[in-house]
C-alpha cells in the first residue's frame, strides 16, 4: 500500500485546536497489486482505539483514516466535506506525491455545485436542536393533525388512510415550512410516500399510533432542548461549531471554488466550540447560513456534475502502474 497523500486534519487544519484536542490524520492510498487484481481493495481503513459509548478521545490521541484513491475520488465527486477539506489542505500540512498534485491540477473537473453534505449537516443540527421556533410550532401542529385523524379513523389506521389530498392540504395550510411529502426507495424498485416533519419521516404505510409517537417524541425533544438552550446546558457545542464552520466553508466554496485553511474565522469557530457564545446567537447564525447556502448554490458557476471519465481514466492509469 502506497500513500499518495497524508495530512494532519481536523482542528489542527482548521486552526481551532485546543490543548484537549486529539490528532487526526487522513490519507489517500494506492492499494497493493494483489488487492487490485483480486478486487479486494478496502475503500476505507480506519485506525482508532475501541471506545465505550460516549467515550471521547484523550488529548493528543491519534486517529487515522485512509481512503483508497478510487473511494476518495468518489467522495470528492459527491461533494463530501471530508474530501473537499483534504483537497484544499495547504501543502505544508501534508506529505504528497505527483499524483496528488495532478488531482489538484484537475480540480475543475472534479468540483461541482453539489452541496448536499454541506446543507445536510447544518440542517441536521438545526433540526436536532429545534433552532428555529417555527420547527417547534410545526411539530405541535402535526401532533394536533394526527390526533384529529385518530379521532376520525382510529389509531390503528395507516397514515395513507387520511388521504394524500388531506395531507397536502395540511402542508399548504402551514405554508409548507418544515413539511413535505417525500418518496423513499424501498430497495425493490418501489417507493413509499412519507410525510417529512422537521426531518423526521412518517411512513404512509405506518399506523397513526406509531407516527404520532414519533412526532410526540420530537415535540418532547424540542421542549427539553429549548429548556437546555435557555440555561446554556446540555448543548453539543462542538457539533454546532462544525455546523457553523461547514456553513461558512460552503459559501466560500460555492462562490469561489476554493476553501481557505486555516480558517479565517477560526477564532469565531473556536468561541462556539468552547461554549463562549450565547446559544441563541449561534442558532440564528446557522439559520442564516442555511438560507445563504441555498441562494449561493443557485448562482454558483461550478459545474453541475464531475467528469467521471477523467476519474475512471486517472484511477486506471495509477492502478495499472501499480500492478506492473
Amino acid at each position: 500500500m502506497r500513500n499518495i497523500v497524508k495530512m494532519i486534519f481536523g482542528s489542527h487544519l482548521y486552526g481551532t485546536s485546543t490543548p484537549q484536542s486529539d490528532i487526526d490524520y487522513k490519507s489517500v492510498f494506492v492499494p497493493p497489486p494483489r488487492d487490485i487484481i483480486l478486487q479486494k481493495v478496502k475503500g476505507t481503513i480506519s485506525t482508532k482505539r475501541p471506545k465505550s459509548e460516549g467515550e471521547k478521545n484523550y488529548a493528543g490521541e491519534i486517529d487515522e483514516e485512509a481512503h483508497s484513491l478510487q473511494k476518495y475520488l468518489r467522495l470528492l465527486a459527491e461533494g463530501q466535506t471530508v474530501a473537499l477539506d483534504m483537497l484544499f489542505a495547504p501543502l505544508d500540512f501534508i506529505y504528497y506525491s505527483q499524483e496528488w498534485l495532478e488531482i489538484k491540477a484537475n480540480k475543475d473537473k472534479l468540483l461541482t455545485r453539489k452541496y448536499a453534505s454541506f446543507v445536510g449537516y447544518c440542517r441536521q443540527q438545526a433540526n436536532k436542536y429545534g433552532i428555529k421556533g417555527s420547527r417547534v410550532s410545526t411539530a405541535r401542529k402535526t401532533l394536533a393533525f394526527l390526533d384529529c385523524a385518530i379521532n376520525q379513523v382510529g389509531h390503528l389506521a395507516k397514515l395513507k388512510e387520511i388521504g394524500h389530498e388531506a395531507i397536502v392540504k395540511f402542508i399548504a395550510d402551514n405554508d409548507g415550512e418544515h413539511l413535505s411529502v417525500v418518496k423513499i426507495d424501498q430497495g425493490d424498485g418501489s417507493t413509499i410516500n412519507h410525510l417529512d416533519v422537521c426531518g423526521r419521516k412518517l411512513s404512509y404505510n405506518a399506523s397513526l399510533k406509531l407516527n404520532r409517537s414519533i412526532v410526540q417524541h420530537l415535540v418532547d425533544e424540542y421542549g427539553y432542548r429549548a429548556l437546555q438552550a435557555e440555561k446554556q446546558e446540555g448543548i453539543d457545542w462542538k457539533a454546532l461549531s462544525h455546523a457553523v464552520r461547514i456553513g461558512h466553508q460552503s459559501i466560500e466554496f460555492l462562490q469561489t471554488g476554493n476553501i481557505t485553511f486555516p480558517l479565517e474565522n477560526a477564532p469565531h469557530i473556536l468561541a462556539i466550540k468552547t461554549g463562549s457564545l450565547k446559544y441563541q446567537e449561534v442558532a440564528e447564525e446557522i439559520e442564516n447560513l442555511l438560507v445563504l447556502i441555498e441562494n449561493e448554490s443557485k448562482k454558483s458557476q461550478l459545474r453541475p456534475e464531475p467528469d467521471y471519465q477523467w476519474i475512471d481514466d486517472f484511477v486506471f492509469e495509477v492502478y495499472s502502474k501499480q500492478t506492473k
